[in-house]
């Protein structure tokens, strides 16, 4: 999830990773409580400060152990200014992102070389050795 960040646009250096899920904040400084009453905690945070525009709220990303899988918690604020939005191009980059090195992880656990990538009629691919043979 954090190389799908760092892809996104993202310094390494301004995204918060927690083994134990903290508190996110809103643009006063309060709690926010977007899906959560007592308040919303996320494992990896980009704080408001550091989102790049004004008056944002941090946004975050809790990670489920059972599905191993993140979800992201984003204001409406910040999912509706098209900064974070389904269509924004923080959020495609984050999710090509993450779907490219989740497959690669998989590929590679499985007995697969990453090759490397090349354009194929337009499109990017990547290309992997069956090492298993």
């Amino acid at each position: 999830m954090i190389d799908s960040l760092v892809a996104a646009g993202y310094d390494r250096s301004v995204i918060e990773v927690h083994e134990t899920a903290q508190q996110l904040y809103d643009y006063h400084g309060s709690p926010t409580r977007y899906t959560d009453n007592a308040g919303d905690k996320a494992n990896i945070i980009i704080r408001r400060h550091h989102l790049g525009y004004s008056s944002g709220n941090d946004i975050g990303f809790k990670y489920d152990p059972v599905t191993k899988t993140y979800t992201g918690m984003i204001s409406d604020y910040d999912s509706g200014n098209g900064q974070w939005g389904p269509e924004s191009s923080r959020m495609k980059a984050t999710e090509v992102a993450y779907g490219d090195l989740k497959t690669k992880k998989t590929l590679l656990r499985n007995g697969f070389k990453f090759l490397g990538k090349e354009v194929v009629n337009g499109k990017l691919q990547a290309k992997y050795l069956d090492m298993r043979a």
